[in-house]
């Protein structure tokens, strides 16, 4: 996903730690809770190897990090 519009993001791999469904679903359901749904102060990319959530604020992503301490911070570099 490419949207410069939320350029901050933080990572999360499939793999031991976020293996369970029922950790997946704590991770969405805080999420939800805390952002609101997708679309204002975030967006999501889900693949075979990792979920990223996109953030507008950096502050966000921060956030998002230190609460799931799995995740790994990435940036959206623009292109030109």
């Amino acid at each position: 996903m490419r949207d410069l519009n939320y350029p901050h993001g933080a990572q999360i791999r499939w793999g031991r730690h976020f293996s369970a469904e029922s950790h997946w679903d704590e991770v969405a359901t805080w999420g939800l809770e805390t952002f609101g749904l997708p679309g204002d102060r975030y967006i999501t990319d889900v693949n075979v190897n990792d979920m990223t959530w996109w953030f507008q604020d950096p502050r966000d992503q921060t956030l998002f990090v230190l609460r799931n301490g799995q995740a790994r911070c990435i940036e959206l570099k623009s292109i030109t």
